[in-house]
């Protein structure tokens, strides 16, 4: 993203050449069918507050509105949103809304107010050589922290499964690697009785035993992608290595 100092000293500025990147980069973020309605520049602009003056505000107004606050409730409308602030409350155009809760749009605005931070550096201004559509004060870019992303549940399920033990963790907040006969995984084992037995010995491992378990599987969305965590909430059974011949009727 360029930038330069075409408005006054102690100042910088985007102008519309100078936010061509800036547009690139969010028409890339909002391909998706959420963002089909901002795939057009001046569209994006508009949303960002940073063109022609609105009825609305656009997102570094309702940034600046927010002033770091938690929303508490958003409220959907027909084609608007109302957001709540523990009482306090702000109508704003779904574009902007979809702007607001893009990750990606906010580090990218973080980014393009990142001069800010630097010693003589105290207002950033957008639009055109005659007129000055926003500004963010030096003592504002507080606000404008792209905040981390969070983690989505997916899926959340309770299941009965045999592992193997590849290996076992003694330490609470390490995790057991047990093998399902296809791959290998790390589990949480919450089985208090089943631990106690385990740290006084009351049980002991060889190779080949399994463990029957009831297990619970969350799947989650992150930034990196998909995510899956394994807990055992009950080892309903330990059978050791099958060393033994089955006979009928054993």
């Amino acid at each position: 993203m360029n930038v330069r100092g075409s408005f006054k000293t102690g100042s910088f500025g985007i102008d519309f050449t100078l936010a061509t990147s800036l547009l690139g980069r969010m028409r890339d973020m909002l391909s998706g069918s959420e963002g089909t309605a901002l795939a057009n520049a001046v569209t994006i602009l508009t949303a960002l507050g940073i063109a022609a003056p609105r009825a609305r505000k656009g997102l570094f107004a309702v940034l600046k509105w927010l002033r770091g606050r938690e929303i508490t409730h958003v409220r959907m409308q027909n084609n608007t949103a109302v957001l709540d602030v523990d009482g306090d409350e702000l109508e704003i155009d779904l574009p902007v809304l979809t702007l607001l809760s893009d990750v990606r749009v906010r580090q990218a605005i973080a980014q393009v107010l990142a001069p800010l931070a630097r010693e003589g550096i105290e207002i950033f201004a957008a639009g055109t050589d005659t007129e000055v559509y926003e500004t963010v004060a030096h003592n504002e870019i507080a606000w404008f922290h792209a905040p981390e992303p969070t983690d989505a549940l997916l899926l959340d399920e309770h299941r009965k499964m045999a592992f193997s033990i590849v290996s076992l963790a003694f330490k609470d907040d390490n995790k057991w690697r047990l093998y399902d006969g296809t791959s290998t995984i790390h589990a949480t084992i919450t089985d208090a009785g089943f631990l106690s037995r385990v740290n006084n010995s009351q049980i002991s491992f060889s190779k080949g035993d399994v463990l029957l378990c009831n297990v619970r599987m969350q799947q989650w969305q992150t930034s990196d992608g998909a995510k899956t965590e394994y807990e055992v909430t009950d080892v309903l059974e330990h059978r050791p290595a099958g060393l033994q011949i089955r006979l009928p009727g054993m």
